[in-house]
């Protein structure tokens, strides 16, 4: 195909991620309906993840439409391979080029885009595309909402914020006292002033899931001792938004890379992802936070160290005692620091000041975001998300709105039974159901086919699982050297974060319910308002 061809292809295929992009960055205007935590509700905002508005039913796919297109993609990828396997250049670039057709009319459709599944396949026929053509990163998925925040702060940090914005800040916003300072200057007024232009494609949407999220947030940092007000980072670092990722491959309301969620004990392997589990990486990061403050003795410090590399902040900080015999406080390494993390503590701060105290700066009331609850319940065989569905008499896509951890299709094989959230009060269905279906449906052991040029070593790292335990698995004595096409069972593993959560309920099903958020300026009393889950046990698990 000619270069100009190619051209036009990139240049309507980059207009159409332009498109999805400002589809999922525009919000509905607030309303003042009264909050309904209805699960129909819970899912539209789960599912229009930058804005939290329900998509329209032209944009929205079935399971089923869903998966056909997902086996479009995957064929697509089977043939480049085999394409590339015979050196067929003509056939390579025909397939490309329908590739990125194919791509080009997948994303506007935001439940197909948000999917796992997609994503991956998306970003391996991607790369083929720049591989062959040389494309600098131009196709990829949609930017979190929030990365390109920072990108549009970094270009209006330096102009001065209106005098009327400063001037309107009430008394007792510009002399907060909190545990984490918030210092209200130059930096923190300009981002206040893009914030408010902007309320609609960020304030709204971010208060709209601060309903949702903040009471577990807030009850998490209570129990770790963490500051109440540190839970305004979750909008800076994601706006609240459980399936955000960065340019950096961190993921997450919390935007944890891997090597760091591994190191705060969330699993990352082929079945589960738990930087994506808002309760896990919760925890995670309160305890990455003390830990920063312990080594910075500073909060702000240990904000600009949960941004950029502990490493880099604390060569700024050496250097800055060498050099006056001081401690340094955040502002005095300031211009030292990375631009995104110079801007990363004045975004926190102007996003704290505005999301607790709303009506200070005349934002209307919204209609809050679906409660946080749902049953917890164990389950002992590694179930197809369909089959849980089905058992809970609920539609698939609630399932995986409750656990967007899930990176497959199916629960992980675990040596101890398994937590999966249902919605709220689906439980006795579902044990019903469960204990119903004949044992011979049980699904089977899970099983990896070798391919080309595969070790035991390699499909072990994969499933991140010892290599002498997945040989032993399959027998004393199994060959270390396999066959193409060979049938290995994959190891069971243990997901002790997940089985953590419910150590006091002696692993019997957990019925969560978070309540509403109760607005609050900084610096009142935290128990204000506080909001604790209401935790019941069933008498059983899920068998």
């Amino acid at each position: 195909m000619p270069m100009q061809n190619r051209t036009l292809l990139l240049v309507v295929a980059l207009g159409a991620i332009g498109l999805a992009i400002l589809w999922r960055e525009t919000a509905h205007p607030p309303s003042s309906t009264q909050h309904q935590a209805t699960w129909a509700q819970f899912l539209s905002a789960a599912q229009s993840i930058p804005a939290a508005r329900p998509p329209t039913s032209s944009d929205t796919l079935s399971d089923r439409e869903a998966l056909r297109r997902l086996d479009r993609l995957y064929r697509l990828q089977a043939d480049l391979m085999r394409a590339q396997s015979r050196n067929d250049d003509a056939r390579i670039e025909a397939i490309l080029h329908t590739t990125v057709r194919t791509l080009h009319a997948s994303l506007q459709f935001p439940n197909l885009v948000e999917r796992p599944r997609f994503r991956r396949v998306f970003r391996a026929l991607t790369r083929e595309y720049e591989h062959r053509y040389g494309v600098p990163d131009t196709l990829r998925l949609p930017n979190s909402p929030v990365s390109n925040l920072r990108d549009d702060l970094v270009a209006s940090v330096n102009r001065r914020a209106p005098a009327s914005v400063v001037d309107a800040l009430p008394a007792d916003l510009r002399t907060q006292h909190s545990a984490v300072p918030l210092t209200m200057n130059r930096p923190t007024r300009t981002t206040i002033a893009f914030l408010l232009r902007n309320k609609k494609r960020y304030l709204y949407p971010w208060l709209r899931r601060a309903s949702t999220y903040f009471p577990m947030i807030e009850q998490i940092f209570a129990e770790e001792n963490v500051p109440d007000e540190l839970k305004y980072l979750a909008i800076a670092e994601s706006g609240l938004d459980p399936h955000a990722q960065s340019r950096a491959q961190a993921a997450g309301i919390w935007q944890f890379v891997a090597k760091t969620g591994r190191r705060y004990g969330l699993s990352i392997d082929p079945w589960v992802d738990e930087r994506l589990d808002p309760e896990k990486s919760t925890r995670a990061a309160a305890r990455l936070l003390k830990d920063l403050h312990r080594k910075f003795g500073d909060w702000q410090l240990a904000l600009a160290g949960y941004n950029c590399d502990p490493g880099v902040v604390q060569y700024h900080v050496q250097e800055y005692r060498d050099r006056t015999g001081q401690r340094p406080s955040f502002w005095d390494i300031y211009e030292d620091l990375p631009e995104e993390t110079r801007n990363y503590v004045p975004l926190f701060t102007a996003t704290a000041v505005i999301i607790s105290n709303p009506a200070a700066f005349d934002l209307k009331r919204v209609q809050a975001g679906p409660q946080y609850a749902f049953d917890y319940v164990p389950v002992d065989r590694p179930l197809p998300i369909d089959q849980v569905a089905t058992l809970a008499d609920v539609p698939p896509s609630q399932i995986r709105v409750l656990n967007p951890e899930l990176r497959s299709d199916r629960l992980p094989p675990s040596k101890k039974p398994y937590y999966v959230r249902l919605p709220y009060g689906t439980y006795k269905t579902f044990a019903e159901n469960l204990d119903a279906r004949p044992r011979e449906q049980s699904s089977p052991k899970l099983q990896h086919v070798v391919q080309a040029g595969e070790t035991a070593g390699r499909i072990a790292r994969r499933y991140h699982v010892k290599r002498s335990v997945l040989l032993s698995t399959n027998g004393d004595g199994y060959p270390a050297q396999m066959s193409v096409g060979e049938r290995l069972t994959i190891p069971e593993k243990t997901y002790e974060g997940n089985a953590r959560v419910a150590d006091g309920a002696d692993r019997a099903p957990i019925r969560v319910r978070y309540g509403s958020r109760t607005v609050r300026p900084i610096g009142s009393d935290p128990s204000d308002g506080r909001v604790t889950a209401t935790l019941s046990s069933s008498s059983r698990p899920a068998r």
